[in-house]
């Protein structure tokens, strides 16, 4: 890994072994993307797991949560335009600190990509782009918020990509996840890089099936979720087990405004109330 000398700004640059550019952020402590290819982990562990591209229909619509570098987003707007499919693609990206538009000035590919993200980069900086075939709209701001102002689009695919949950839990919640299936179309394949059972559990108690997502690089298998449409399973021995684990119990915030340590905490206090129901059975 090698990191450039440190900005003024709360991120610093970092290259990734497929080549292309990841964050560090300083707010959140981690890397946006997996080490080992940022462009690689969007288009394996989002996009084609998605099954967007696969979709019909004149107007598709996709929710990328925790737009960061855009690169989830960029690898979609790639493989739709390399298609040549007819039709409309909607991206609506959330983001609560868009990356400087120097940061992302300096990001090239030397290949069509390029032209397509010199459209994120707009769309980062006013809030609105839009090209032949597709439009993007990147709204700042807590997602929490942002969600539940979602009431007249049906979305087709989620890419769920914020923090890790330890370090973003406002965005892994059962309550946020139930926001999530409110707006998904039937159809719709939520892709994540989480595998953790407390993920997994709250998106089942948000009303989804899941099912095991690909694994990239050095990072383990990934999660999908969706209402009815196909995935990987688990067996209900897995399911079973993931129930009963202490570790499974899931965030929750009621209110969708609760802060980071509150939701840790209250999380911690029920793991301590069914470890203790678990003793007495």
């Amino acid at each position: 890994m090698h990191t450039t000398p440190r900005t003024p700004h709360k991120f610093e640059k970092v290259i990734t072994d497929d080549g292309t550019v990841s964050l560090y952020s300083k707010e959140y402590g981690e890397a946006m993307h997996s080490l080992s290819g940022a462009y690689e982990e969007a288009l394996l562990k989002h996009v084609r797991p998605s099954r967007i591209l696969s979709r019909t229909g004149g107007h598709l619509c996709v929710l990328d949560i925790g737009f960061g570098l855009g690169y989830n987003s960029l690898a979609l707007l790639t493989e739709w335009s390399r298609s040549d499919r007819p039709g409309n693609l909607h991206i609506a990206a959330f983001e609560k600190e868009i990356v400087p538009a120097k940061l992302m000035d300096a990001i090239t590919f030397a290949d069509d990509r390029d032209s397509i993200y010199a459209s994120l980069r707009e769309a980062a900086v006013n809030g609105h782009a839009a090209r032949q075939g597709y439009t993007i709209d990147i709204h700042r701001g807590d997602a929490r918020r942002l969600i539940r102002a979602i009431d007249d689009i049906s979305v087709h695919a989620i890419f769920h990509d914020p923090f890790s949950p330890a370090k973003n839990p406002e965005l892994w919640s059962v309550d946020f996840f139930r926001e999530v299936y409110r707006v998904a179309d039937e159809r719709c394949i939520l892709t994540t890089y989480s595998s953790a059972t407390h993920i997994r559990m709250a998106l089942m108690e948000a009303g989804f099936q899941i099912g095991r997502g690909p694994s990239v690089g050095k990072k383990r298998e990934g999660t999908l979720a969706t209402k009815c449409a196909e995935v990987p399973p688990f067996t209900a021995d897995e399911i079973e087990k993931m129930k009963n684990d202490i570790k499974a119990v899931p965030y929750r915030d009621s209110r969708l405004t609760g802060a980071k340590e509150e939701i840790l905490a209250l999380r911690k206090d029920e793991m301590r109330i069914k470890k203790g129901l678990q003793a007495r059975q």
